[in-house]
Formats: C-alpha cells, sequence, structure tokens
C-alpha cells in the first residue's frame, strides 16, 4: 500500500490533539461573546473548555495570541464601539450590556482601547468641544470647537461662526466650571497640565504636551482622540506636499543663505530657534539659521530664542531676516532705536534689502493650519511673488 501522501502517526496524533484544543478554545470565546453582559471569571472559562484553569490559561493565549482577560475586553470593547455608534444608548446602560456595573471603570477601559471617551466616541461626528487650546488643530481636522478662548494665538475670533462662545473672560486664574458644565462638552483641550484635573470633574480632558511638536505629535494626540486619524493623516500629507513645492521655490532663489527671525518687544529682543516662530522657516522650509542659533537648537532640542542686545545683533548674521514687532509705543520706540542703530546698518539683510516685518498675532500662533500660512507668507517673502 502507497503510504506517500499520509501523514506520520505522531504527526496525525498532534494535528488532532491541535484541532481538539482549538475547538476547546472556541468553546470558550463563544461562551464569552454570549455572555458578555455577565461576570465571567477563569475558572467559567475553563469549565467550558473542560481544561484546568492554569492549562487553560496557557492554551488560550497559545492559540489567541492574547490571554483570555484581553480576548474578552476586546469583544467587550467592540460591542460597546457598535452599541454606541448604532443605538445611541446612555453610556450606563452600553456599560451594563458589555458586563460593566460601574461605569466609570468602563469609561476608563474605554479610553484606553479605543483613546476616546465614550461619550466622545458616540458623538464623534459632531463632538461638543472646548478648546482653550488646539483651536488650530481642530480646525485642521475640520471640526469647529463649540467654545474658545480668543486671547490664545493662532484663534482668529474674527472668523468664528455664530454661536461660539468666547472664553476669553472665563479662564483667568482658572476656567469658570459653571460656565463649561452648561456648555456640556465631549471633550476639553487644555495645554495646562494644572487645570486638567478640576476639568475632569466636567468632562474628558486631552492634555496637550506643550512641547511636543504641533504638527507630528500634538495634532496626532488630538485626532486620536476625537476619531479623526484618517482626517489627520489627510492633511499632514497635503502640507509635506505643499512643503516641498515651497522648498524647491525658495531653495532655487536663496540656496544656503542665512534666514534669521527677530521679535522686538518693549525692551527685549529675541532671536528664535526652530520652535515656534522659527518652526516655519527651519522645519517646514529647511532654511539656513544664524550659526549661533543652529548651534543653540543642537544642545538644546526645546531651544526657544535667546534674549539679545541691539549690539549682540552681529552675532546673528543673516542674509534674509524676519521681523516680529510687537504692537505696542515701547515696542515701536525700541524699533526706532534699533534702526538707527550701527549695528543695523551694518546687518547683512538690511543691506541687502532683505527684512520682512510680519503680523505678530498670525506669527505667535503654533498649531497646524497657522504654520502652513506662516510657511506660504515666508516663501512669498522671500521669493517676492504674489
Amino acid at each position: 500500500m502507497d503510504h506517500s501522501n499520509s501523514a506520520p502517526p505522531q504527526q496525525a496524533q498532534h494535528a488532532g490533539s491541535t484541532t481538539k484544543a482549538m475547538d476547546k478554545i472556541r468553546n470558550a470565546q463563544a461562551y464569552m461573546a454570549s455572555h458578555m453582559e455577565k461576570t465571567i471569571t477563569r475558572e467559567q472559562l475553563a469549565q467550558v473548555a473542560q481544561l484546568h484553569p492554569e492549562h487553560f490559561s496557557r492554551m488560550f493565549r497559545k492559540l489567541a495570541g492574547m490571554s483570555p482577560s484581553d480576548y474578552l475586553t476586546r469583544i467587550r470593547m467592540e460591542k460597546a464601539k457598535s452599541l454606541l455608534q448604532q443605538s445611541g444608548q446612555p453610556v450606563l446602560n452600553v456599560a451594563r450590556k458589555v458586563g460593566y456595573s460601574d461605569p466609570y471603570h468602563f469609561s476608563r477601559r474605554f479610553k484606553k482601547y479605543t483613546g476616546m471617551a465614550p461619550s466622545l466616541y458616540a458623538n464623534r461626528r459632531n463632538p461638543r468641544i472646548v478648546a482653550l487650546d488646539g483651536f488650530g488643530h481642530c480646525r485642521a481636522l475640520g471640526l469647529e470647537p463649540i467654545a474658545a478662548d480668543s486671547s490664545r494665538p493662532g484663534s482668529h475670533p474674527e472668523s468664528w461662526p455664530e454661536g461660539l462662545v468666547d472664553l476669553r473672560d472665563a479662564t483667568e486664574p482658572s476656567p469658570a466650571a459653571e460656565i463649561l458644565r452648561e456648555l456640556a462638552p465631549d471633550l476639553i483641550i487644555t495645554m495646562r497640565s494644572e487645570w486638567r484635573e478640576p476639568l475632569s470633574a466636567i468632562a474628558p480632558v486631552l492634555a496637550v504636551q506643550v512641547l511636543d511638536d504641533p504638527i507630528y505629535e500634538q495634532f496626532p494626540d488630538i485626532a486620536r482622540a476625537l476619531g479623526k486619524e484618517q482626517e489627520a493623516q489627510q492633511w499632514t500629507s497635503r502640507y509635506e506636499a505643499q512643503c516641498e513645492s515651497l522648498r524647491k521655490q525658495v531653495h532655487s532663489c536663496i540656496g544656503l543663505a542665512r534666514v534669521a527671525i527677530l521679535r522686538v518687544r518693549n525692551g527685549l529682543l529675541q532671536m528664535y530657534g526652530t520652535l515656534n516662530m522659527g518652526y516655519p522657516l527651519y522645519r517646514s522650509l529647511r532654511l539656513t539659521p544664524p550659526e549661533r542659533i543652529w548651534m543653540q537648537c543642537a544642545c538644546n532640542v526645546h531651544f526657544h530664542s535667546s534674549v539679545i542686545t541691539i549690539e549682540e545683533l552681529p552675532f546673528y548674521e543673516a542674509e534674509h531676516l524676519f521681523v516680529v514687532l510687537q504692537p505696542d509705543s515701547g515696542a515701536e520706540h525700541m524699533w526706532a532705536e534699533i534702526r538707527a542703530s550701527q549695528a543695523w546698518l551694518s546687518y547683512p539683510a538690511v543691506r541687502a534689502g532683505n527684512v520682512y516685518c510680519v503680523d505678530v498675532q498670525d506669527w505667535l500662533a503654533y498649531d497646524p493650519v497657522s504654520i502652513a500660512n506662516q510657511m506660504t507668507e515666508a516663501a512669498r517673502l522671500i521669493t517676492r511673488t504674489e
């Protein structure tokens, strides 16, 4: 008899054993799916699978790739996502239907699993967002907050739709809890870590890290919390394509010429690094900073700016200079003093006629939309195109 196509006895026995084990694990998984609203213990599942509890746990992990408790959490969370999206049921009801008697415990588990609070997930098409910070991030995602602080750079209150609540006078020294409760937000966004705990009593809070990259760290964090990862990826792809196009234009125009950005305030001069107002120049357009700025940024990844005197201006020589002038009489007086100084008159960008004054409100903003606009303005000024 030809046995060339038959498995050896030991191999066949092993295959049969594996099939039986899989059947036992599938029985346990089916039990979880049909009883997820109840308390389920490992002992119950082991009894369903007709295995010793310890052996059941090892076998389940081996065949399912995760522990029984992780698998149970996963199917509960997926069921909860479906109920929240389709049924419109209150979070408390959904929590009970997937086996959580404590809605707060359910909310913590759900947020850990999805990155979003249950209430926000249920309303993610039109979430009610209070943007104490991150207004521009929301707009990049195509979302309109229900309330924001117009004093924050990049908020552009002149373009707000009718009905958007201005919290400008309700956030010092801390946000007014009564006003926020009346707004009934799904999410509050802030960059002030000290506000996280008191705000959490009102609604889920996303505390954005102020030192994180606004486009590649803050933006994805906010998008994830709002279930808008795809929108964030699409916006970032468009931004990167725009960066590439503008870089080619600018670099073909000025090559490796140095570019600096100076802020003039009342009694204070600041030369900026690669963060904040320097971001669109040095990160988006990848222009060359003055050597001293480059060295300071290399030594400190969070380097913000250097406070300098008029006499120190030659240490930050550049062939192109952006000037951000504070709109007050003290800054105007200092600006006049700077322009009359020898350090200014001998500065390379001044001699070449490459000094560009830009609006402080537009350039103080540090969000995806504002950075893209700053980059576009910088490229237009440098290349002298409309």
